[in-house]
C-alpha cells in the first residue's frame, strides 16, 4: 500500500552524532519513519520528524516546493545533525515499505524513561522494549501504544513502570511485533494514567 504522505530527507551536516553520517537518507510517511538501513534508531531525531509531519502535511500537494531549501535540525543529545528535503531514491523508497523490521535502540541518558515509553505509546507500536539499566533488565510490552505487560526484577506490570521511570542511565531496543497470545492479552489500564500515577510517586520520593 502507499502512503498518503511520503518525504524523504538527506542529512546535510554531522558533528559529534556517533549513529549516522552525511548523505544518509530518511523517509517520512503518515505511517513511520524509516532511518538508514543498518543504522540503530535515534528517538530524539524520531521525535523531531514526527514533529514535522504536522508542519509538511499541508504542503505535499506542491512537492515541498517552497521547504526544499530549508535546513532542518536535531539537536536534542549531545551530537548536531542537519537535515534537508530531497528527491526519494529506491533505497529510501523501499525503506519506507518496511519499516517493521527496523529495531529502535539507544541511551537513557539521552531520553528520559516516561519518554520512550510516550513514544511507543503516540507512535501507537507493538512489540517489547527491552531495558538495561546498571546490569538489570526490564521488560515494557505494547500493542499498538498500549500497555499489555512489564517486568523489572521481581516487580511486574504497574510496579515494574513506577520502577522503569526512577531509572537515569542504561541501554534500551525495542523488538517489533508480538506472538498471537500477547496480541491478544488484555491491558494492564489506561497508559497516562498509569504514567502519571508513576510520576506522582516520583515527585513524592523526591520530595
Amino acid at each position: 500500500m502507499t502512503a498518503s504522505f511520503s518525504a524523504s530527507f538527506a542529512i546535510t551536516e554531522v558533528r559529534n552524532c556517533p549513529l549516522y553520517r552525511t548523505e544518509d537518507r530518511i523517509v517520512l510517511t503518515d505511517r513511520a519513519v524509516s532511518l538508514p538501513i543498518g543504522k540503530p534508531s535515534c528517538l530524539i531525531l524520531v521525535r523531531e520528524l514526527t514533529g514535522l509531519l504536522f508542519e509538511l502535511l499541508p504542503h505535499a500537494a506542491t512537492g515541498f516546493a517552497a521547504q526544499r531549501e530549508t535546513v532542518y535540525t536535531c539537536g536534542g543529545c549531545t551530537g548536531l545533525v542537519k537535515f534537508r528535503l530531497t528527491e526519494p531514491d529506491e533505497e529510501t523508497a523501499e525503506a519506507g515499505e518496511a519499516p517493521g523490521d527496523v529495531v529502535m535502540s539507544g541511551r537513557l541518558d539521552a531520553i528520559s524513561p516516561a519518554e520512550l515509553l510516550q513514544v511507543f505509546h503516540m507512535h501507537q507500536k507493538t512489540g517489547n522494549l527491552l531495558l538495561d539499566m546498571e546490569g538489570e533488565s526490564a521488560r515494557v510490552t505494547f500493542r499498538e501504544g498500549a500497555l499489555l505487560a512489564a517486568r523489572f526484577g521481581e516487580l511486574d506490570n504497574q510496579e515494574a513502570i513506577y520502577a522503569i521511570l526512577s531509572r537515569r542511565r542504561g541501554h534500551f531496543r525495542f523488538v517489533p511485533g508480538l506472538p498471537d497470545p500477547q496480541v491478544k492479552a488484555r491491558e494492564l489500564g489506561d497508559f497516562m494514567m498509569i504514567l502519571m500515577e508513576g510520576l506522582k510517586r516520583l515527585d513524592e520520593d523526591a520530595g
